[in-house]
């Protein structure tokens, strides 16, 4: 298995990974230590489904996790559809404990996983992200993802509010 040793910014430092079928009970504690600010833009709910679709990209080359302490501290992955109308088009996710946000994880992270999505012979990649999650937009900017629209008050948040929802995407 493929890991990666990153440097973070505040000169801790994680490994990362290929998601593995031995990861699923240490996602269930990932998803359970997160603070209501780590997934305040999220999509509840972080429950056993959840991590069974996340488990799904076992073996595909395209799911990450990263590994502090021998826990899972972060997870990032792009879900590239089988159907023909969308080869080589994958979207991406990415979640990470509230401990490394501001590390530089997200974008060592979302680097790694564009570098395997251009290896996998992936042609474009693309996400949605809440316009005020501005701490995930900086991260996506930064590895050069373009903003290709809007789609207005398509997030409804736990202020009991409508938000914007960016659509970004990326040819690699």
């Amino acid at each position: 298995m493929r890991t990666w040793k990153i440097g973070l910014k505040d000169n801790r430092s994680v490994l990362i990974q290929p998601l593995s079928a031995d990861d699923k009970q240490r996602l269930l504690s990932f998803v359970n230590a997160l603070s209501e600010e780590a997934i305040l833009w999220g999509n509840p709910p972080y429950d056993e489904a959840k991590i069974d679709r996340w488990m799904s990209g076992v073996g595909k080359g395209l799911s990450l996790v990263a590994i502090d302490n021998d826990k899972i501290v972060g997870i990032a992955g792009i879900h590239a559809p089988s159907l023909p109308r969308a080869k080589g088009i994958g979207d991406m996710m990415i979640y990470l404990h509230q401990d490394f946000h501001g590390a530089g994880l997200g974008t060592a992270m979302t680097e790694k996983l564009l570098a395997l999505a251009k290896n996998k012979g992936l042609h474009r990649v693309g996400l949605e992200v809440v316009e005020d999650n501005k701490a995930a937009v900086h991260i996506y900017e930064k590895c050069e993802f373009t903003i290709e629209g809007i789609s207005v008050d398509a997030y409804y948040g736990a202020d009991g509010k409508y938000h914007n929802m960016l659509v970004m995407g990326k040819i690699v």
